[in-house]
């Protein structure tokens, strides 16, 4: 039999805690910003190649879009949950971190692009030139410095060792 040990009200204020720092913050405050990015990223590729390194056929704007408002908070929710429940507890290093979000976003990046023109018959974004249509190879530059940005702006205010307590770290057996 499972037995929960927290009660509702407990939960309820955990998880009113995690809205709040989540939400509020991480949403309100890191997509825009990181859509802002975005669009100075997309300026800057425009200066030293000419022509926009991604467009929106969408938008009237062509080169960006307030649509794309909705890919960020979405990446936001990755990275913080990357960080939460995978990087933090298995103590990932600072440089796998960038990595590995790198990636991870890069890729989801592409697939949200395919399912957006695909699926849904109203693309997002598209890359001239580019055979991944969706995404660029040097996308990566651009999401390696979100991922570091991330890492520097949104830190875990919690503390990694809990201090309640009768909190011990269990040890590992000798020979084990």
């Amino acid at each position: 039999m499972i037995k929960l040990t927290w009660t509702y009200g407990q939960l309820l204020r955990g998880l009113v805690e995690m809205v709040r720092r989540v939400l509020l913050v991480q949403l309100l405050f890191l997509a825009p910003c990181f859509w802002l990015l975005e669009l100075s990223q997309n300026v800057a590729f425009r200066w030293m190649n000419g022509d926009w390194g991604w467009v929106y056929p969408e938008s009237p704007h062509r080169w960006f879009s307030i649509v794309s408002l909705g890919m960020w908070s979405g990446a936001v929710l990755v990275l913080w949950a990357l960080h939460k429940y995978w990087f933090r507890p298995l103590r990932v290093a600072s440089w796998q971190r960038v990595l590995w979000a790198t990636a991870l976003c890069w890729t989801g990046q592409w697939l949200g692009g395919f399912v957006a023109a695909e699926v849904f018959h109203h693309p997002l974004q598209v890359w001239p030139g580019t055979r991944l249509v969706y995404v660029s190879f040097s996308a990566l530059f651009f999401w390696a410095a979100t991922a570091l940005l991330y890492q520097l702006v949104a830190p875990d205010p919690e503390p990694l060792e809990s201090s309640k307590p009768g909190f011990t770290r269990a040890e590992r057996p000798a020979g084990a």
